[in-house]
């Protein structure tokens, strides 16, 4: 049966939501047939899911996205790929078009596999598709290779149809694929769809091991190339870099936002004769920049570079040699400037959210919002582990910087397209600038491909030059800035800051698999240590605080335990009061550094006091550790003095709870209710005396009895 009768026609009729595509591409088009599509129905499918209609090209639009690509990667050219990697001297045959369309519509057909089937490597999440920018990556560097290597050999070897053009490779051919990274994941991707039965293509893996040659000793093995992992921003570069974003932002900033907004009505679009230079140097005259404290901006407290390749000077603090150098005297200064500001305001954004770079450059003007609880949330859209194919939304928690950073950056956007508008009107002067775009990152810049009308596109070449504007190297560490860095950067704070953050790390990154957060946090083998060090630290701090609880507790009146409880807590005592001994023998009284010693001791030196949930403190090795399944009353168990809130909080509900359900004989969810009361009570012995005589409790307990 050919793939024309397997799957019926679709009229060429174009869907337009793009919610609904994904789930009428399945309905129609089967997983394990994808492999099998002729072009009729690859055009078809690749259509339903938005990726055009034209066999060959493939189409990634902003609405799969949410961003604008360039031209050349928004309509990909599959048949140019291939070439590309075929040699140049390869003569041009009636067999090497037709082996340029089977590549073509393998690549096709993998394509589309890939964004309707089960291809991620994550077991837990086995059943996702890959997002569109993955598989266009894919599609420009990975199977083109792949596949060109398969004409080439089909073409030296003049194999047979039968054998596909992966299928078709040697291992000596499988053996130089594997040297690349991204080729190796593809094949072995490859390999996993075959073993799915849903890829007929099915590489054959190369030995890898130690080979030996016939004729004579061991063969050398051909070095592979290794990843190079994004790595965290150092700290030094962070600490000098902050304070002049900082500047940029909210000194400035409002000032540049000022100037913008007013350009309008100061010229008439000869930004770059010497009539604008006259007007900007009135406008100075008449509007002083000042600082946020309210002091005039003679100059910047740093080396900054304002000018373009011709012209170009700095300015610096001591080391200005002209008067006229600050303020900007040109245009080509004031766009510096602008662009110079943006790309302030996308590095509070990338740190503050540690968005994948996606997700930032897809805000839209309006995604400062406020929650119900007055709090101001960004809200945006995640496209990588989205099962949606138009992105699912989410929002990040707002810190007061960023909140100020978004909403100059919608002021500076929206100024320098009004000007950008008024530079191709007509002549009519009443005609009043509209604003069409809604998109947050203007493509800014004094170079002729600059267009505030435009989205931006190359994120990270803006972060460098945003570097050397700012006199600061733009490859700390030795490696480029990239927006990958910033959350390696973010994971690498919030994993010295918090001990067991690898969870929260996972929410504020937008992981679905906790090993995907632990891989961005480990990164850094020096940071393991670095890690490990800062949280031993944690843990002995943290028994020093109970010590100290417990220890005051014993000295005077208050709560037993310093309101701690757990059946660990009489072995503290114990504990304090042998070392209160040997202090006395000692000529010693107890302080901080006695308390600090002890907490050492117990858990020694940090391997021990493991937080193992909410309130719960475990003091078993790390070895022995496990997921808390025992009582309050287990001998390694500490019930933080913090959780005693939740205790006496939740206990007259469940007593609610309880009576509610016995007078409707619900007796079975009665002792559900009591089993919970009792875990709860016997945290805290004082809150279990308390509630010990309650009427209420007591004829729930006598009611689960009978």
């Amino acid at each position: 049966m050919s793939s024309n009768d397997v799957h019926p026609t679709l009229g060429g009729a174009k869907v337009s939501d793009p919610y609904c595509l994904y789930d009428d591409a399945r309905n129609i088009f089967v997983e394990e047939k994808l492999q099998y599509l002729d072009r009729i129905n690859v055009v078809r499918c690749q259509e339903f899911l938005g990726h055009g209609d034209q066999f060959g090209v493939w189409e990634t639009p902003e609405s799969l996205i949410g961003r604008q690509l360039t031209r050349r990667d928004a309509v990909l050219l599959l048949r140019e790929r291939l070439i590309r990697y075929l040699p140049l001297d390869l003569p041009r045959t009636a067999n090497l078009e037709i082996l340029l369309d089977e590549g073509v519509l393998v690549m096709t057909r993998y394509a589309l596999l890939m964004r309707m089937g089960p291809s991620t490597f994550h077991k837990r999440y086995g059943n996702s598709s890959l997002d569109p920018t993955t598989i266009l990556g894919q599609l420009q560097i990975d199977l083109p290779l792949i596949l060109a290597a398969g004409i080439k050999r089909k073409l030296e070897e003049h194999s047979s149809d039968v054998l596909g053009l992966v299928r078709c490779l040697s291992p000596e051919d499988l053996k130089k694929l594997n040297l690349h990274e991204r080729c190796r994941l593809t094949l072995k991707r490859m390999a996993m769809l075959a073993s799915k039965g849903l890829w007929n293509e099915t590489p054959v893996i190369a030995d890898t091991g130690k080979t030996t040659n016939p004729k004579g000793g061991a063969m050398s093995r051909s070095s592979e190339e290794k990843s190079n992992p994004f790595l965290p921003i150092p700290n030094e570069y962070l600490t000098e870099m902050g304070p002049r974003i900082l500047w940029i932002v909210q000194d400035l900033g409002p000032n540049l936002i000022a100037l913008a907004e007013a350009l309008p009505e100061l010229i008439d679009m000869k930004l770059k004769g010497r009539k604008f230079r006259l007007i900007l140097r009135r406008y100075f005259d008449q509007n002083i920049w000042r600082d946020r404290e309210g002091l005039p901006i003679l100059q910047p407290p740093f080396r900054f570079q304002i000018g373009g390749r011709t012209g170009a000077h700095s300015i610096s603090r001591g080391r200005v040699s002209h008067k006229d150098e600050w303020p900007p005297r040109t245009w080509q200064h004031i766009l510096t400037l602008m662009v110079t500001l943006q790309s302030a305001h996308l590095w509070i954004a990338l740190l503050a959210m540690a968005g994948r770079v996606q997700e930032i450059l897809t805000l839209k003007r309006e995604c400062v919002q406020l929650t119900r609880s007055g709090d101001e949330n960004i809200v945006g859209k995640t496209y990588k582990l989205s099962k949606v194919l138009a992105g699912e939304v989410r929002d990040w928690p707002a810190p007061e910087i960023l909140v100020q950073a978004l909403a100059q950056q919608v002021q500076l956007v929206s100024a320098c397209e009004s000007v950008e508008l008024l530079r191709e009107r007509n002549d009519d002067c009443s005609v009043t600038p509209q604003v069409k775009a809604d998109h947050l990152w203007a493509s800014l810049g004094t170079g002729p491909w600059a267009d505030s009308e435009k989205q931006l596109m190359d994120v990270n070449h803006a972060l460098k030059k945003l570097a050397k504007r700012l006199d600061m190297a733009p490859d700390p560490g030795g490696a480029n800035l990239h927006t990958h860095r910033f959350r390696k950067t973010i994971a690498r704070l919030a994993a010295l800051a918090i001990v067991d953050s690898p969870r929260v790390l996972m929410q504020l990154f937008g992981h679905r698999d906790i090993a995907m957060t632990l891989h961005y946090i480990l990164t850094d083998k020096a940071l393991q240590v670095e890690i490990e060090q800062v949280a031993q630290e944690l843990r002995i701090m943290r028994c020093q605080e109970v010590i100290e609880d417990i220890h005051t507790s014993l000295h005077n009146s208050g709560l037993p335990f310093g309101g701690h409880g757990g059946g660990a807590a009489p072995n503290i005592v114990e504990s304090i009061k042998t070392q209160e001994e040997i202090l006395h023998r000692q000529g010693r009284l107890w302080n901080a550094d006695a308390a600090y010693e002890l907490a050492v001791i117990l858990t020694n030196k940090g391997q021990y006091f493991r937080v193992v949930k909410p309130g719960v403190l475990c003091t078993k090795p790390s070895r022995q550790a496990s997921p808390c399944n025992c009582g309050s009353d287990c001998e390694n168990r500490i019930e933080e003095k913090t959780a005693r809130r939740d205790v006496q909080a939740i206990v007259p509900i469940l007593i609610n709870q309880g009576q509610l359900a016995l007078e409707e004989n619900r007796l079975l969810l009665v002792a559900n209710i009591v089993e919970q009361l009792e875990e709860e009570l016997e945290r805290f012995d004082d809150i279990a005396a308390a509630w010990s005589a309650n009427p209420e409790l007591i004829s729930l307990r006598e009611a689960v009895k009978s």
